[in-house]
């Protein structure tokens, strides 16, 4: 009735006969009761909550040791001073209420007046200050007897200091530091700033060593390093799970004190693992999914970490790997969408053949080359990939196939189709126009992945990496302790 469902108070009123309240909730549906079959409310029963199995003010508390020192051992003064009283009397002693009663005693002891003592009249509290030595004023001998003065006592003197307070409350322990947050001050790696969830130093350093401004392809692969740098373990039902660190090279051996630096879930050994998956892709022919293996291993690059100068020149030659194979590939997948111009074919299988590849890679993109440009006749270039592709020791059968075309070739040279290409000038090939920059001419380059582009692209984000703004200055790639160590 008070959340106003006024149709299911009348259905609880019929079920368990509460006919005052029933009378009540008619007058506010006004006439429109609920449609109550006969019999659905048969055998109804009132629904109680749970009764408690402890009925009792006994909660449990946390039991706190005091110590010396907390005041309570002063709380219990009174009590102490009552029990020692007690003591004194002994088992057939007096007991506290019995000496309270003697202080009014009469009867058998008779009265203090009726004792006849020279200068005491009536036995009043005021006549005691005449006898000697007892009262306020000094004796004729000027010996003041106990001296009892009355202490001026500040205002705001508390009566209860003697007594301790009994309301000693718990005060739990300040909680430690994290071990995460300990890394994310001590560590100077990208990476270990990823692993310790630090994301925003983490970005501001590959910022500052990348150029890099667009974190949204790293995102997945910094979430990884933070979850992978602890473990999780299942507590109680109900309770979270208890989190815990994971150092970098930990051994059973270890002292057991927090790591100083957080276990990556990304190593040389697993990017070296995806190299092979992607150089096997290349080698099938799966352009767009090798185009997407290599293009993980540059978003995992910045954040790996190695121990020594050797894997940092490792780490730099596997970006440069993995850029010239994102370039060439690239190329090709756009070759392939220019079926209609045989032209731009032409060149950019002509570019195709200019990336740093493997033999392997770069002797299938000479026959390549060699096929498209001897179909259109240029077989003054065709005779170029020729000599090539001899010069790599291809098996029999494709150096019989390249000895065939190159004799064709120099029976009858000449160009018939006039192309944006110069075999004889080096140059490299602008990622995002796929246009040759031949060697003098000013060009842009990505400080992220190192691609290069023509000087009208300086300020956009690199197609290549999608990371990296082109024509920034950066301080360069920094994935080892030694390399902050010479800085």
């Amino acid at each position: 009735e008070e959340a106003g469902q006024f149709a299911l108070a009348y259905a609880t009123c019929l079920s368990h006969d509460l006919s005052d309240l029933k009378e009540k909730l008619e007058e506010r549906l006004e006439g429109h009761l609920p449609n109550i079959e006969a019999g659905l409310l048969e055998g109804a029963k009132l629904m109680l909550p749970p009764q408690p199995l402890l009925k009792e003010d006994n909660w449990p508390l946390l039991t706190v040791t005091k110590g010396f020192f907390d005041g309570a051992s002063f709380a219990a003064g009174d009590a102490t001073v009552e029990e020692e009283t007690a003591g004194k009397s002994g088992a057939f002693g007096m007991s506290a209420e019995e000496i309270v009663g003697a202080e009014d005693a009469q009867g058998g002891w008779g009265d203090d007046e009726d004792m006849d003592i020279p200068g005491i009249s009536g036995g009043g509290d005021d006549d005691m200050d005449n006898i000697p030595g007892i009262g306020g004023d000094d004796d004729e001998d000027g010996d003041g007897g106990w001296e009892m003065e009355d202490l001026e006592l500040p205002p705001d003197t508390d009566g209860d200091v003697g007594r301790g307070s009994t309301d000693v409350s718990f005060v739990a322990p300040s909680p430690g530091i994290p071990v995460s947050q300990r890394w994310g001050q001590k560590c100077g790696l990208a990476g270990q700033q990823a692993a310790a969830g630090a994301f925003d130093s983490c970005m501001r350093l590959l910022n500052r060593q990348l150029g890099i401004v667009q974190f949204l392809p790293l995102i997945p692969y910094m979430q990884e390093l933070a979850l992978g740098s602890h473990t999780m373990l299942p507590g109680l039902p109900g309770l979270p799970a208890l989190s815990n660190p994971l150092g970098a090279s930990w051994t059973a051996e270890d002292h057991p004190a927090p790591p100083a630096a957080p276990a990556l879930l990304h190593s040389m050994a697993s990017l070296e693992d995806t190299l092979k998956k992607a150089y096997k892709l290349t080698t099938e022919g799966k352009f767009a999914d090798a185009l997407r293996s290599f293009t993980s291993i540059m978003y995992m690059i910045p954040l790996v970490v190695v121990d020594t100068r050797k894997e940092v020149d490792d780490v730099k030659e596997l970006l440069a790997i993995a850029r010239e194979y994102c370039n060439a590939l690239r190329i090709e997948i756009k070759r392939k969408e220019e079926k209609d111009d045989p032209k731009r074919q032409a060149e950019l299988a002509a570019y195709f053949t200019h990336c740093s590849l493997q033999p392997i890679h770069l002797s299938l993109s000479l026959r390549s080359a060699m096929s498209i440009f001897f179909k259109l006749k240029n077989f003054d270039t065709a005779a170029t990939f020729c000599r090539r592709l001899l010069e790599l020791n291809p098996p029999p059968k494709v150096a019989q196939q390249a000895r065939q075309v190159l004799s064709a070739c120099e029976k009858s040279p000449g160009e018939a189709m006039q192309l944006m290409y110069d075999a004889r000038n080096p140059f490299v090939t602008c990622a995002q126009t796929f246009t040759p920059i031949y060697r003098g001419t000013k060009d842009a380059e990505c400080p992220c992945c190192g691609s290069h582009f023509v000087e009208k692209e300086k300020g956009n984000i690199c197609p290549v990496c999608s990371m990296g703004k082109i024509g920034m200055d950066a301080s360069g790639l920094t994935c080892s302790p030694c390399q902050l160590r010479d800085r």
